[in-house]
């Protein structure tokens, strides 16, 4: 039923719910497949309602650019008693993967139907065309195929607005290839003095999903353009990359916590509201498996045991702590 409902419902929120539930179920089956050391497998159906849903030449394309959005990670940690960080990101990663390889195709002729015809616009069609075009080019760059990759590097070279670009950036940014460093250097180099497209360019770092994010975004802090004292970018990189990237952040070994731990520290010498709100971000440690658990609360008790932290710290660091 959900299928179809996906495939064929008229009404928008009816089509996009059923979309929704059914990938989640998708995933969460994934995930369990995963736990269970079975093989992923995806059911056909749910691939040719995906596929008629990207084949609907009358749909509103906004609403489709939706509908095709898979669940994120959060969302389906939520769903689970206990958040499994490496089986929720490896589900989710396999199956963007698994409909890129099947869909190829028709991907790549919904992302050509929809390239721009004339200047670029601020109207509901235009900016739903645009977002169609890019959710279809980052399902398009799970693959690990040159002629993709020239694609979207074409389109980062080309853009004629900002949405086109970071879109194409962000996608080139999860590749471990040449194209990636050429496209950071040059977005750097044309934006450098405009701060809020800079936060831009350090927040898609920090979402990297790619092995040693952490390291990048502890080199990114010594940027020129970085500053601990500037909130914005605070939140633009230490911020993303602790809320967002879920597999960097909570990383086995606790890396990533012992870093928040870290930058809290130091801004709660002068910023003791902004540090505040970054440890929250580790509020939540009970979702997680024992040593997860353990080491956050660790990072807790470190926070707790330092001198003449601030009230605001202090507040959030006891109350974490305490079983309410």
């Amino acid at each position: 039923e959900l299928m179809f409902l996906m495939a064929h419902d008229t009404d928008p929120f009816n089509r996009w719910d059923a979309a929704q539930t059914l990938a989640q179920r998708t995933l969460l089956k994934l995930v369990a497949d995963d736990q269970s050391g079975r093989q992923p497998s995806v059911s056909g159906g749910f691939i040719e309602a995906f596929h008629k849903a990207l084949s609907d030449a009358k749909a509103d394309k906004a609403l489709l650019a939706e509908v095709l959005t898979l669940p994120s990670e959060a969302t389906l940690g939520d769903q689970l008693e206990q958040v499994d960080v490496e089986a929720v990101h490896g589900a989710r990663e396999w199956l963007k993967t698994h409909l890129a390889s099947t869909l190829r195709d028709v991907f790549l002729g919904l992302y050509q139907a929809n390239a721009s015809t004339g200047q670029y616009g601020i109207q509901p069609a235009s900016i739903a065309r645009r977002g169609l075009r890019n959710l279809v080019l980052n399902y398009l760059m799970q693959l690990d195929d040159p002629a993709i990759r020239a694609l979207c590097m074409r389109q980062f070279e080309t853009a004629d607005n900002m949405t086109d670009r970071m879109a194409a950036l962000a996608a080139l940014v999860n590749t471990d290839t040449p194209e990636r460093e050429q496209a950071l250097t040059v977005f750097e180099s044309q934006w450098r003095d405009d701060p809020l497209v800079m936060d831009k360019w350090f927040s898609v770092q920090a979402l990297c999903k790619l092995p040693g994010t952490l390291q990048k975004v502890e080199s990114l802090m010594q940027h020129p353009a970085f500053s601990l004292r500037n909130p914005n970018r605070v939140r633009s990189l230490i911020g993303v990359f602790c809320s967002a990237n879920l597999i960097g952040f909570h990383a086995a070994d606790g890396a990533g916590y012992r870093f928040l731990a870290d930058q809290v520290l130091r801004l709660d010498g002068f910023n003791p509201q902004v540090a505040a709100r970054m440890l929250r971000l580790m509020t939540r440690w009970r979702r997680y498996d024992a040593n997860r658990q353990q080491l956050m609360q660790g990072q807790f008790e470190r926070v707790l045991a330092q001198p003449g932290i601030s009230r605001d710290l202090f507040e959030i660091a006891s109350k974490s702590l305490s079983r309410e």
